[in-house]
């Protein structure tokens, strides 16, 4: 076997093997400025639960806490799904428009955001030519990556292949949003809502643990 067509079986095990392809990812840690860029920790058993959960489920609600990785590894899947399958529709809200801006393709002259920077620290042989705008990735396979503000206005009428509600806790109009995602995912579209708590009294605690848990804890705000 040639080495192109070496290569030609490592893009398509990639492409179909999610684990695989997180194994060349590579992260950038803003806390260690003496090893900023450092291996996606794929041996760790928590972010493999994660991503098969993103793989089979439709479905996925994340309660994090911080430096636990979990907003690299939603990144990296974004990336994965649309990198390997043509014509996805990837979308991230969050509240403020620069908090997913600063998860999709930050501006010109700012460091990259997670996405951006995941496509950009790839292996050479694993690179696609993508084409990166403020808020947005494009790839050559007709997906895209799309950063959007709050809001269920922002969201509703979007044929999304994934979306990614990033702190749903802290959004305004949280039950309106998912109302509008909720179709979608019926549709066989992939949501993945993550947050850290923001106590009892929001729809984010609702969907995390499947009732609503203001009326079980009213003095919760």
């Amino acid at each position: 076997m040639g080495e192109a067509e070496a290569l030609a079986l490592l893009r398509y095990r990639a492409d179909t093997d999610g684990l695989f392809w997180l194994g060349h990812v590579l992260t950038r840690d803003e806390a260690d400025p003496l090893n900023s860029v450092k291996p996606f920790p794929v041996d760790l058993h928590y972010l493999r639960e994660l991503w098969e959960l993103f793989t089979d489920r439709n479905l996925v609600v994340i309660a994090k806490s911080r430096q636990m990785l979990v907003s690299w590894v939603v990144a990296a899947f974004c990336v994965w799904t649309a990198r390997s399958k043509p014509h996805q529709a990837v979308y991230w809200q969050a509240q403020k428009s620069e908090d997913a801006v600063s998860m999709v393709c930050a501006p010109d002259g700012a460091a990259m955001a997670r996405c951006q920077f995941i496509e950009a620290h790839l292996p050479a042989w694993l690179r696609q030519d993508v084409k990166p705008i403020q808020g947005v990735l494009q790839y050559p396979n007709g997906s895209i990556i799309q950063a959007l503000a709050g809001g269920a206005d922002k969201i509703r009428g979007k044929t999304a292949s994934l979306v990614v509600l990033d702190e749903f806790a802290h959004m305004m109009e949280q039950k309106e949003i998912y109302t509008s995602v909720a179709p979608l995912i019926q549709k066989g579209a992939k949501a993945i809502i993550v947050s850290t708590p923001n106590g009892s009294n929001n729809y984010f605690s609702t969907l995390y643990h499947g009732r609503d848990m203001s009326e079980a804890t009213p003095d919760a705000r």
